[in-house]
């Protein structure tokens, strides 16, 4: 079949318009994920379908078993008994006690002799200035070694209050312990309701899947639990703020520039680590769609962008398998993948794009190869 020029115009517009408009899509998610942040973890907790554990394992602590203390004491027949316990969270404190007494240098008898000596020094130049009539000066030097002498009190008493601020966040999380368990114990024995209903046997999962009334019920159940389940993680991520806060309340302005710090140290969080691959994702996707955008909008390496891309589209889809009953809705990301196929199948960053000019200089070169020397000699000569 043979197209017009004028048809021929159309589709190359078309697949014009299709990839500049893909890459702006791309380009505008990348550049907001910049600016506003960008956490994948409830996307990867919500994952169904047969790679959901592997999309769940990515999400620090997914089941919040870490971060609250639950441990399952299982038996061979698969039962267990659930208790709560806040001794590895008590000693993550500990350590971040010990490691901002280190770092700061809690009670630091080199500051305060320092200090001391900051403030005979000020003592005698107040004197000097009130003998000399300069009732102003003196009053500056006064406010100087009264902030000396704060300072060397606050000092002195680090230690006793890094103590207290630990005894206090300690008993406070036993006792958020105690008026909780009962309930954190009761929902990590009941997981298995997400799961179906114990009446339809050995096939509930399946009937709790496919039979729509019985799947609202199990996503109303599993929606309430994550409220209650999120709730808790607030409570306990507000403690460890609350103590990592006091902790580096505690350092005085000197402290904190001996330190050399960027930031405020933080503590050892098991259920939130730096460099997890939760931590990759969320850094690498924002520059990710922002990269693919300005690569399609300018029709640059075009075929690897949209394939990438595609791939990663094609991941997004993955976690929520249109094919299984009660998935969110992915069929936006399917279509955008079917543009980014078509893309990658039709070279479009020649159309309108730096890759024309790329594939331009490229052929050239392969011209001159494939020429004979005197070919070549009488292209040089001319």
């Amino acid at each position: 079949m043979q197209l017009s020029r004028f048809h021929l115009f159309l589709a190359l517009a078309a697949i014009l318009v299709l990839r500049v408009t893909v890459g702006y899509h791309f380009f505008k998610e990348g550049t907001n994920k910049l600016k506003y942040g960008f956490d994948a973890s409830g996307f990867l907790s919500s994952a169904k379908g047969p790679l959901a554990p592997q999309f769940k394992s990515m999400v620090d602590d997914h089941d919040g078993m870490k971060r609250l203390g639950v441990t399952v004491d299982r038996t061979t027949s698969g039962f267990g008994s659930i208790s709560i316990s806040p001794e590895k969270t008590l000693a993550l404190w500990q350590d971040f006690r010990d490691k901002a007494a280190s770092v700061y240098r809690f009670g630091d008898p080199d500051l305060v002799e320092k200090l001391k000596q900051d403030r005979i020094k000020m003592a005698a130049a107040i004197a000097a200035a009130r003998q000399s009539g300069d009732a102003q000066e003196a009053q500056m030097l006064e406010i100087k070694r009264n902030a000396a002498e704060q300072k060397i009190i606050k000092i002195r008493s680090q230690p006793q209050r890094a103590e207290e601020f630990l005894a206090d966040a300690s008993a406070g999380l036993k006792q958020w312990i105690a008026d909780n368990q009962a309930e954190i114990v009761a929902h990590y024995g009941t997981q298995s309701r997400e799961e179906g209903f114990e009446r339809d046997g050995e096939n509930k999962a399946d009937a709790a899947l496919y039979v729509d009334s019985l799947r609202y019920q199990v996503d109303t159940i599993t929606s309430d639990r994550k409220k209650k389940l999120y709730g808790w993680y607030a409570s306990i991520g507000n403690m460890w703020d609350a103590f990592e806060g006091q902790m580096n309340s505690l350092a005085t302005e000197d402290q904190v520039k001996n330190a050399r710090l960027t930031a405020p140290l933080t503590a050892d969080r098991q259920f939130d680590q730096p460099f997890s691959a939760l931590k990759m994702v969320n850094r690498i996707i924002p520059w990710f769609d922002t990269i693919v955008g300005v690569l399609l909008i300018l029709g640059l390496f075009t075929r690897l962008a949209s394939g990438a891309a595609a791939l990663f589209l094609v991941s997004v889809i993955l976690t929520q398998p249109p094919w299984i009953p009660g998935t969110a809705p992915t069929y936006f990301y399917a279509i955008e993948l079917a543009a980014l196929l078509v893309l990658f199948a039709t070279c479009a960053g020649r159309i309108g794009g730096l890759d024309f000019f790329l594939a331009a200089s490229a052929n050239s070169k392969s011209a001159t190869i494939q020429q004979t020397p005197r070919e070549r000699a009488q292209t040089a000569s001319a």
